[in-house]
């Protein structure tokens, strides 16, 4: 049965490859992988894992969450861009978990050049990107659970802006089959988004054949609107050892994004001595022909603190085809 799993999510991948959408979206941080767990696992993490930031691979893995956890990333991006995500995850009982979370991307002040003033005009500007989140996750029975997040998600450059909202659905199953968990999620539905702001006002001469007239008209650039990253993925986790002193996971994920071709995420997850310590690899975008897999590795430490509460910290490393490499580093308490 585990064989056919695969063969079903492998089949899936190769049958939807159709005509490629890169750089047809708008808000792709929203596709920047945001935490040191899901990186070192090639990113292959649908199925959950016990972090709160599990709630930016698939909202209802949080309904697994049995304390209340809060959650910080930080990312060291391409060019000293900063990339952090925050997380907390409040569990109810019965009613369901509840999470608050938001990605936040920022570059390094800018200076402004012009065509006149090409060594800089001493003024300077930022690119940033927000998206602020709120989830709900809940247990329909001991074995399937579903949530959803809500987000709002603002980018800006200089004096330009645009905002949308968008929406992630997300499932977790636990089949009869011992140690196999399938997962689904469906993230970035929703609004498309456009440029506005005062950078985009500009002044012509609606007559330029014709003297006399008014030749400084203030006009406005009307860009177009962009589409959310949409994206689905479908992955089957298969715990190849659980013991009380240690645990193997594999897991494979498919990748259905609507602006690129479809891959393949593979992570093995390996804790040990009472799930103590945290051994993490694997690879993403397999099978994507524009560009090489990213492969990364990673661990982490848990230990309990101040009674009842407990630390994690957890680092990866990622590798890229044009910009080296990017590192990520993790810390959650749970209360």
């Amino acid at each position: 049965m585990k064989k056919i799993l695969l063969i079903i999510l492998i089949g899936n991948f190769i049958w939807a490859q159709s005509v490629s959408k890169v750089g047809t979206s708008s808000a792709k941080f929203l596709n920047v992988p945001v935490d040191a767990w899901g990186t070192g696992r090639g990113q292959a993490v649908v199925t959950g894992y016990g972090d709160a930031s599990t709630l930016f691979w698939n909202p209802s893995t949080i309904a697994y969450l049995e304390n209340t956890t809060a959650h910080f990333s930080y990312t060291k991006w391409f060019e000293d861009i900063n990339f952090n995500y925050l997380a907390v995850v409040l569990p109810y009982g019965n009613l369901g978990s509840f999470g608050i979370n938001t990605t936040f991307y920022q570059t390094d002040p800018i200076e402004v050049t012009t065509e006149m003033y090409q060594g800089g005009t001493g003024e300077y500007y930022t690119v940033s990107s927000y998206a602020i989140g709120m989830a709900y996750a809940r247990k329909l029975t001991d074995k399937f659970a579903i949530g959803f997040n809500t987000k709002y998600i603002i980018e800006s450059i200089y004096h330009s802006s645009a905002t949308g909202l968008a929406l992630d659905i997300g499932g977790r199953y636990t089949t009869p089959w011992k140690g196999i968990h399938l997962g689904f999620a469906i993230t970035n539905f929703g609004t498309k988004m456009r440029m506005t702001g005062e950078d985009l006002i500009v002044t012509v001469d609606p007559d330029p054949m014709n003297s006399g007239n008014n030749d400084v008209i203030n006009a406005y650039y009307d860009t177009d609107k962009f589409d959310m990253p949409l994206s689905m993925t479908i992955g089957v986790a298969w715990d190849i050892l659980y013991s009380e002193l240690s645990k193997v996971t594999l897991e494979i994920d498919g990748i259905y994004p609507s602006d690129n071709y479809s891959s393949l995420n593979a992570g093995l997850d390996i804790s040990m001595f009472n799930d103590l310590v945290y051994l993490r690899t694997g690879v993403a975008n397999l099978f994507l022909d524009t560009m090489e897999p990213h492969y990364s590795f990673g661990g982490g430490l848990k230990y309990p603190i101040l009674g009842n509460m407990t630390l994690c910290v957890n680092y990866a490393y990622q590798t890229h085809e044009y910009f080296n490499k990017n590192e990520h580093i993790s810390i959650s308490i749970t209360f």
